[in-house]
């Protein structure tokens, strides 16, 4: 991409408004150290002791981060608990800009929260341990499912794309549910000029109509569910690769983007398929919350103006920016994406 195209599509972000219906998880980070533990009297198991906490807004409030912070406006969908996680949450959302008017608060639902021990062992190194998920089990009453709907009606015609983050692995128990999906679709038709794009870690193939964005694990999932499709080599990369991309364009004739972590993104439209080699870096890596953050640049780049192609290029470099930022789920910003745009462009061309 022409270093002068980037400019003129990261400006026009700043005009865009986007929808971000989906899952809107709270990560609670939790502080441990080792050297601190005390035996249990009760138990007589180690007691860990917490030195500090800090939480911000994971799975949808990644991608609503990732807005804001490349400069456009973003709406919540969504439910959270009337608990002490959902107040937290909230806040946080509404502090970074976050439009928190449609996000419905419940007393029937939990706040959908990880919970992520960090423990300092006796040496110095943290090491991560076992994440505690809190999340829904049983299905939402039709009575959510409707008041869902009433809200992203409300708001569809009014902004400028609509980004889906699904994550709940049992179906109506998050956000999403078929009675969603429906109503996506129907508002998707209604109003052709609004951009949709859909990231579902589990049910990508119950979303007709509308543009698809997955890694390929997901992709390769879905396929599976899919009448006659289990019969494809998978074990390929690049066979299943193009699998999905075919797949689902005969499907929905709309694009797809097929993040392949360090390999890079590719993606299909009507002009055909693409691809963007992935940035090479040295050091670690920390790959939460950059398929959330790719999202965000490609839906944001396309209400921009932004080809398909020339969104996933965006959604390239935000992907390696962002996995680039450790034990956090981070934000880029249009001056990184500048900064690592040139530094892609000389790596792409062999210079040092």
């Amino acid at each position: 991409m022409e270093t002068k195209l980037l400019e003129e599509i990261l400006n026009k972000i700043s005009k865009k408004r986007l929808v971000v219906l989906g899952d809107y998880f709270l990560d609670f980070y939790i502080n441990l150290d080792r050297s601190l533990s005390e035996l249990s009297l009760e138990t007589h198991k180690e007691a860990f002791q917490a030195t500090g906490f800090r939480s911000q807004p994971g799975a949808a409030g990644v991608v609503t981060s990732n807005l804001v912070s490349l400069g456009a406006k973003a709406t919540a969908v969504g439910y959270i608990g009337q608990d002490s996680f959902g107040l937290t949450l909230k806040k946080a959302l509404s502090k970074s800009g976050v439009d928190t008017n449609h996000l419905i608060e419940r007393n029937d639902r939990l706040t959908p929260t990880y919970t992520k021990p960090i423990m300092k062992e006796v040496d110095g190194i943290n090491v991560e341990l076992n994440r505690i998920d809190i999340i829904n089990r049983t299905p939402n009453p039709q009575a959510l499912n409707d008041l869902l709907v009433t809200h992203l009606e409300k708001v569809f015609s009014t902004h400028d794309g609509v980004l889906v983050l699904e994550q709940v692995r049992n179906d109506g128990c998050g956000v999403l549910s078929p009675y969603l999906r429906n109503a996506l679709s129907n508002l998707a038709n209604q109003h052709p000029d609004i951009v949709v794009l859909v990231d579902s870690r589990h049910f990508l193939h119950e979303y007709h109509s509308l543009s698809l964005k997955m890694n390929l694990s997901e992709g390769l999932r879905s396929l599976d569910m899919i009448a006659d499709q289990t019969t494809f080599n998978q074990k390929n990369q690049q066979n299943a690769t193009n699998n999905c991309l075919d797949t689902f364009w005969m499907l929905n004739n709309k694009p797809v983007f097929i993040s392949l972590g360090e390999e890079g993104i590719c993606g299909i439209d009507k002009a055909g398929k693409f691809y963007h080699p992935g940035f090479h870096q040295d050091g670690p890596i920390d790959v939460v919350g950059a398929g959330d953050s790719v999202l965000a640049a490609i839906g944001v780049a396309l209400c921009a103006g932004a080809s398909p192609i020339q969104a996933a290029y965006i959604g390239n470099l935000v992907g390696s920016i962002i996995v680039q930022k450790i034990g956090t789920t981070g934000v880029a910003t249009p001056k990184e994406i500048f900064h690592r745009h040139l530094a892609y462009q000389k790596q792409q061309k062999g210079i040092n």
